[in-house]
């Protein structure tokens, strides 16, 4: 933890000057606040912000930013609040921690030159359902937590899963950011940054912008985001497969990764199957789906709506390991060719077509509720940890973690603690991610993203401290069986060891000094990446 700079502004004047530059309403000091947004899903200890800031402006922000580093305070970006690597809470109790969600307005669509600028708080979900109408959507378009996750959030962090099959992590999508630094000053990267030109591009001069990009809010915050365009797909065809064994599944995922046909590509784990099966689907959900369905499908999407409503979550019965894939194409014929290509591999694997229930469903309500994603069926807390691995270690990642859960089986049996692991890919990267799920306080954060019924329902289970100290720990040590496998990661935060993986100094001496130029003080975000909080 650091300890507060000899500048430290006293407290009256702290808060009469912030309140002064994003007036009354804009700014929260009351206790509870403070520690519900001090709160991300990780567990991990954190402190509590000393204040809570709302800016609804780059000016606002970037005259608030210049006040609080100043005087000694650190400043911490959130955005939807989906991280569980404490991508963005404090490490010590001098800290101003700034709500993004108010920058929610969608800058520019340029049809034109096919680039998209919103402001960092838009949500996945938003900017979907404004762009669908225009028949145009973004390479990359949201994790599953994309109705609350944010665009300025995920590239961050660097997300995936919508579209990333083809078109890999989020932050390949990217052409441009904006980004206030710890001084106040704003930054322009890419194209835009030409005094007569527009977003379109990238790399104008040195890739700056990928700099920004999976810094977890390390070096600056971002106020605004560029992103690429694509052409909607007019078609897409729906595929599920079951395997007996994990390595037929992904020996069938990997050749599909290596031909960018689908979109998207999960497996799921026989646990991770029957949870998804076991979890409650409210009424109104399951109206959503089938009539969205409907509504972008016309006579098709209502025989695709009555085939999901047959199948329903049954279709994960007692199946081992499950694959589904969604296969976009402009025309019917392409993406019938490219389901027909997936299902023949899947077929020369061993696996067996079942029904496409799940990527039917996934697809035409891309960004539901969070409680399946982020709950087990029984309101048991979630949390995973990741490697990110090249296509020729996926099978042996996969086989690893299988043998580390089934060594640990006794011990996870014992404390009552539950894993179940998602497969994908992003372009021609593997990623596995297993689960942790236990019985533990849901806490105010958790129940605030969950529907009343169940929220009511959950908010008694109590905190087991001993049984989450267990979990954390075996997250611990799957973590680095990761890092051992050469592994790497996503949403780094202040949870990966990113520093201690590296064998380059070269790169740790550039990584550091490019957050000493933008961040002498250490201000912004400390700990993220490593990095320290006092330049």
């Amino acid at each position: 933890m650091n300890e507060p700079a000899s500048n430290l502004a006293s407290v009256d004047e702290f808060e009469s000057g912030l309140r002064g530059i994003l007036g009354d309403g804009n700014v929260l000091f009351d206790q509870a606040d403070r520690e519900f947004f001090s709160t991300d899903l990780s567990f991990r200890p954190r402190e509590v912000a000393a204040a809570i800031i709302r800016p609804t402006s780059v000016d606002s922000l970037a005259a608030a930013v210049a006040f609080c580093t100043s005087r000694g305070y650190s400043v911490l970006a959130r955005g939807g609040g989906m991280s569980y690597t404490s991508g963005y809470t404090p490490t010590e109790t001098q800290a101003v921690l700034v709500d993004m969600q108010a920058f929610d307005r969608i800058l520019e669509i340029n049809a034109d030159d096919m680039y998209v600028t919103v402001e960092a708080g838009v949500t996945w979900k938003t900017l979907y359902e404004a762009l669908y109408p225009l028949g145009l959507r973004t390479p990359y378009f949201g994790p599953l937590s994309g109705m609350y996750a944010t665009v300025g959030g995920a590239v961050s962090q660097n997300s995936l899963f919508h579209g990333s099959g083809i078109y890999n992590t989020v932050a390949e999508s990217v052409l441009g950011l904006q980004v206030v630094l710890a001084s106040g000053e704003v930054l322009q990267t890419g194209s835009a940054a030409h005094k007569h030109c527009n977003g379109f591009y990238r790399h104008f001069g040195p890739d700056v912008t990928g700099l920004f990009t999976a810094d977890t809010g390390a070096f600056g915050l971002k106020t605004a985001v560029t992103l690429r365009l694509i052409t909607t797909p007019k078609e897409t065809g729906y595929l599920s497969f079951k395997f007996d064994t994990l390595e037929s599944m992904l020996a069938a995922q990997v050749r599909i990764a290596k031909l960018r046909i689908a979109s998207e590509c999960y497996g799921f784990d026989p646990y991770y199957n029957s949870s998804f099966e076991q979890q409650g689907i409210t009424f109104e959900e399951g109206l959503s789906v089938v009539g969205q369905i409907v509504r972008k499908g016309g006579v098709k999407g209502l025989k695709q709506a009555a085939k999901m409503a047959l199948g329903g979550k049954r279709v994960l019965r007692n199946v081992p390991y499950s694959l589904h894939m969604t296969l976009d194409g402009h025309t019917e014929r392409v993406a019938a060719e490219h389901v027909d290509i997936a299902a023949e591999i899947c077929q020369e694997e061993g696996g067996s077509e079942m029904a496409n229930s799940i990527p039917l469903a996934f697809r035409n309500q891309p960004f539901g509720g969070v409680r399946t994603v982020l709950l087990g069926s029984d309101g048991a807390v979630w949390i995973p940890v990741h490697g990110f691995f090249p296509l020729s270690r996926a099978i042996d990642a996969a086989k690893a973690t299988e043998a580390f859960l089934a060594e640990r089986k006794d011990l996870m049996e014992q404390w009552g603690i539950k894993t179940s692991y998602l497969t994908c890919f992003a372009g021609s990267e593997f990623v596995i991610e297993p689960s942790f799920y236990w019985l533990d306080e849901l806490g105010e954060f958790r129940l605030s993203l969950i529907e009343k019924e169940y929220a009511d329902e959950w908010k008694h289970i109590s905190a087991n401290e001993e049984r989450r100290a267990v979990a954390l720990q075996l997250r611990d040590e799957l973590r680095d069986l990761f890092d051992q496998l050469g592994g790497v990661h996503l949403q780094i935060g202040k949870y990966y060891p990113y520093f201690e993986m590296m064998e380059n100094k070269s790169l740790e001496k550039v990584i550091r000094g490019v957050k000493g130029v933008l961040d002498p003080e250490g201000r912004v975000n400390p700990g993220s990446l490593g990095l320290p909080g006092e330049g």
